[in-house]
């Protein structure tokens, strides 16, 4: 696609890893889906995130420090997301946890 001078496009953050052309089952949720190169988090180049290490960090010893206090967890209704075209994120999500 070529872009002139003076175009106007859009992009859409919540279309990252749903493309076609790249992944062969696009919409199924795949934590270990490989090859997938994340420009936008953590793959090296201009456009790396200058606190991806920081949010990595935060977000493992948030993990660590959760789940062994967690017996269980579960849904008691709907997600509600995020509309926005920035970001792909949930704005509630009901759950009720037992503790350990």
């Amino acid at each position: 696609m070529d872009f002139k001078q003076g175009d106007k496009f859009l992009l859409f953050y919540s279309s990252a890893n749903r493309d076609e052309s790249v992944f062969a089952d696009p919409f199924t949720f795949d934590i270990g889906r490989n090859p997938n190169p994340h420009y936008g988090f953590g793959a090296p180049g201009p456009h790396f995130c200058l606190g991806a290490h920081l949010a990595k960090l935060e977000t493992r010893v948030m993990f660590e420090e959760l789940l062994p206090r967690l017996a269980s967890i579960e849904l008691t209704g709907p997600a509600r997301r995020m509309h926005s075209n920035f970001t792909n994120a949930y704005k509630s999500m009901p759950v009720r946890v037992t503790q350990a």
